[in-house]
C-alpha cells in the first residue's frame, strides 16, 4: 500500500504544479482586464454629460442664437440635428456603462475564483507545532453557566417591566369600541407622518365622501392633464383654428402668470387653474374664464421635510411641471419637492402635506388626476431596486392616504390615465419596464405588460379597447386592456419602431394612433394593424402632446408656432397655422368655442370675442 501511495503522489504533483501555474496566469490576465475596464469606464464617465444631454454648452449656445434670430431656418435644422445626436449619444453612453459594469463584475469574479484556486493548489507540507497546555473545559463551562443564569434573570426582569408598562391603556373595554378606535388611530397616523402610507385598504369615508362629480360633469370640463381621462381628446365641435398672440388676432385675453411653470391649464366652469414655483415659493392660481382676471393667488405651505434642501431637477422640468387637477370642489397641485395641496374654489387651503422630496434625476413631472372622491398621485422615483416608487390615492377632502401601491420601477415622468374598458375601471401607468393597470377603488394590480425601457416620459393613451405606450426606446406598443396578470405574451397586439417620441404622449382613437417626435415628425399608425399610414414633417421642436378637437389635430411647437391638421388615412391636411408669440411646452385645454393655452409668460384664451 505504501508503494502505491508514493507512486500516485509522484504522478499527480506535476499536474498540480501545472494547474497552479495556469491559475496564476488567469489571475494576472483577469487583474489586468479589471484595471483596464475600470480605467475605460472612468474615462468615459469623465467626458460625458453629467445630467441632461440637452444642457451641453454647444446646444445652449445654439438656442441662445436662435432666440436672437428666431427665423433662421438653417440654425433650426442644426439644433434639431444636434438634439438628436445628443440624445443618441446619451443613451449609447448609458448602454456602455451597463455593459462595462457587467464585464467588470465578470472579470472580478474570474480573478477571485482563480486566486482561490491558486491558494488551494499551492500545497505545503505540515509543520509540527508545540501543543498548548490543555484547557480545563469543566471550569470554563461552569463560569459560562453562572453568567448565563445571571443574564437570563436580567432579561426576564426587563421583559416583565416592559410588559407592565405597555399594558397600561386607555382603549375602550368593548370589542366594538376598540375596533373603531384602532381604525381612527391608523388614519391619524397616516396623516401625521409625511411621506408614509396610512392603510393598505381604503379608509372609512368621511361625511360627504359621496360628494364627487359625475362622469358627465368630468367629461364637460377639462379637469386634468390632457382633459377627461387624460386622453387629449375633446368632443366639442367648435374649437378655434386661427389666432396670433402677437397681434391679438383671435385672442380673447391673455394674462401674465406670476411664477414660471411647465404645467398645462385645466378648466372647470368659469375657472382656469395653473401652478407656478421657484426655489423659494410654490403657488396655485385661479383665473376667470371670461375676463382673464387673476381671481386668487395662494402660496402652498412647505414643511421642514420638503424645504430642507432643493430637489434635483433640470431646467426643462422646473419646480412646477405637474398639471393641476380638479373635481369641481377643490383644485389639487403637486410640486417638485413633493408638497401636495388642495384649495377650494374660493382660494381657501383645504389641506396640504409633504410626500418627501422625490429622488428624480430630471425632477418630478407626473401630473395628478381625480377618480370619484380620490386624488391619484403618481410618485415614481429612484432606481428599480430602491423600493421608493409608489402610486397613491388620497382622500380628496382630507388628504389622508386611502391606499398605496408599491411599484418596482425607477423614476419616470409619465401621468397615469383613468380608463373604462367594458365597464372595468383602470388606472394605467407606464415606467421602465412595465405598463401596469390598477383598480382605482383599492389600488390592486389588474394586469401588467413588459414593453418599456430606460427613461420613460410619454404618458399612455387609450382607444378602441387598446392601451398604447411609446418611448424613444424601444418602441410603440399596443396592449389589449382586458387581461389579468402578466399579459406580455398574450395581449401585446403589435409594435412599431418609427416616429417614436421622447416627451410628447401618443394620441389614440379607435382608428388611428398619432406620435409626435421632438425633432418635428408627426407619424400616423393604423390602430388595429400597427402599420404606418403616413408621416409629416414640421419645422418645429415638439414637447407639447398632440390634442384632438373638432376632428382636427392641434400641434403646438416649442417655439410658439401652432398647426391645425385634419387627419385622414392617406395624409394629414394642414388647415391653419398660427403664432402664439412666445415659447410653449404645454398642452391646450378646450371648452365650447375656446382654447386655453399657457405660454412661457402668459395664459391665453383663444377664440371668438
Amino acid at each position: 500500500m505504501t508503494d502505491t501511495t508514493a507512486s500516485t503522489s509522484e504522478a499527480t504533483a506535476p499536474q498540480v504544479q501545472s494547474l497552479y501555474r495556469i491559475a496564476r496566469a488567469v489571475i494576472a490576465v483577469a487583474g489586468v482586464f479589471v484595471v483596464l475596464a475600470t480605467i475605460l469606464m472612468l474615462w468615459d464617465f469623465s467626458r460625458r454629460q453629467a445630467k441632461d444631454p440637452l444642457e451641453s454648452p454647444k446646444y445652449l449656445a445654439l438656442k441662445a442664437q436662435l432666440a436672437k434670430d428666431p427665423r433662421n431656418e438653417q440654425l433650426k435644422a442644426e439644433i434639431r440635428e444636434l438634439d438628436l445626436l445628443l440624445r443618441r449619444q446619451y443613451f449609447r453612453q448609458r448602454q456602455f456603462t451597463q455593459i462595462g459594469t457587467w464585464l467588470l463584475l465578470g472579470g472580478a469574479v474570474v480573478f477571485v475564483v482563480a486566486a482561490k484556486t491558486a491558494a488551494a493548489l499551492r500545497w505545503r507540507p505540515p509543520m509540527p507545532q508545540p501543543q498548548p497546555v490543555p484547557l480545563d473545559h469543566d471550569a470554563t463551562l461552569g463560569r459560562r453557566g453562572r453568567w448565563a443564569v445571571v443574564g437570563l434573570a436580567l432579561v426576564l426582569s426587563a421583559a416583565v417591566l416592559v410588559l407592565a408598562a405597555s399594558c397600561q391603556t386607555e382603549l375602550p373595554q368593548t370589542l366594538e369600541a376598540s375596533g373603531k378606535t384602532e381604525i381612527s388611530a391608523v388614519n391619524q397616523a397616516a396623516a401625521a407622518i409625511p411621506g408614509k402610507s396610512g392603510a393598505s385598504t381604503p379608509e372609512t369615508p368621511p361625511s360627504g365622501a359621496a360628494d364627487y362629480p359625475t362622469e358627465d360633469e368630468m367629461a364637460k370640463a377639462w379637469p386634468r392633464f390632457r382633459g377627461p381621462g387624460g386622453l387629449g381628446i375633446s368632443t366639442l365641435a367648435d374649437p378655434p383654428t386661427k389666432w396670433n398672440g402677437i397681434s391679438d388676432e383671435g385672442v380673447v385675453w391673455k394674462t401674465a402668470v406670476p411664477l414660471p411653470g411647465n404645467n398645462s391649464p385645466i378648466v372647470w366652469g368659469n375657472r382656469v387653474f395653473l401652478s407656478g414655483a421657484t426655489e423659494e415659493k410654490r403657488e396655485v392660481y385661479c383665473f376667470d374664464t371670461g375676463t382673464g382676471e387673476l381671481v386668487w393667488q395662494k402660496e402652498v405651505p412647505g414643511t421642514p421635510q420638503s424645504t430642507a434642501k432643493l430637489p434635483e431637477l433640470s431646467e426643462d422640468t422646473g419646480f412646477a411641471a405637474p398639471t393641476v387637477a380638479t373635481d369641481g370642489r377643490r383644485a389639487y397641485a403637486i410640486f417638485a419637492n413633493g408638497d401636495v395641496a388642495a384649495f377650494d374654489f374660493a382660494g381657501k387651503l383645504a389641506w396640504s402635506r409633504s410626500l418627501g422630496i422625490p429622488k428624480n434625476s430630471y425632477g418630478h413631472a407626473a401630473s395628478l388626476s381625480v377618480y370619484q372622491n380620490l386624488l391619484i398621485v403618481p410618485f415614481d422615483q429612484g432606481g428599480t431596486k430602491d423600493g421608493l416608487s409608489k402610486l397613491l390615492a388620497l382622500d380628496a377632502a382630507t388628504g389622508k392616504t386611502a391606499w398605496e401601491a408599491k411599484r418596482q420601477v425607477p423614476n419616470s415622468w409619465t401621468t397615469p390615465i383613468v380608463i373604462d374598458n367594458q365597464g372595468r375601471k383602470q388606472i394605467v401607468t407606464a415606467a421602465d419596464p412595465w405598463v401596469i393597470a390598477y383598480g382605482p377603488a383599492d389600488g390592486k394590480e389588474i394586469w401588467r405588460a413588459k414593453c418599456l425601457r430606460q427613461d420613460v416620459g410619454p404618458s399612455p393613451a387609450f382607444g378602441g379597447g387598446t392601451v398604447f405606450v411609446a418611448n424613444e426606446f424601444p418602441c410603440l406598443s399596443a396592449i389589449r386592456a382586458d387581461g389579468q396578470g402578466d399579459v406580455t405574451d398574450t395581449h401585446v397586439l403589435w409594435e412599431g419602431e418609427d416616429g417614436l417620441p421622447d416627451t410628447s404622449s401618443p394620441l389614440a382613437t379607435a382608428e388611428y394612433v398619432f406620435l409626435l417626435a421632438s425633432y418635428g415628425t408627426l407619424t400616423c399608425y393604423d390602430a388595429k394593424e400597427g402599420k404606418i399610414l403616413w408621416e409629416q414633417e414640421f419645422d418645429a421642436t415638439f414637447t407639447s402632446s398632440p390634442s384632438l378637437a373638432g376632428a382636427r389635430l392641434y400641434l403646438i411647437g416649442k417655439e410658439g408656432k401652432c398647426w391645425v391638421v385634419e387627419p385622414g388615412r392617406e395624409a394629414g391636411k394642414i388647415v391653419a397655422e398660427s403664432e402664439l408669440g412666445e415659447e410653449c411646452v404645454t398642452s391646450p385645454a378646450f371648452q365650447p368655442g375656446r382654447m386655453y393655452l399657457r405660454g412661457k409668460e402668459h395664459l391665453f384664451c383663444i377664440g371668438s370675442k
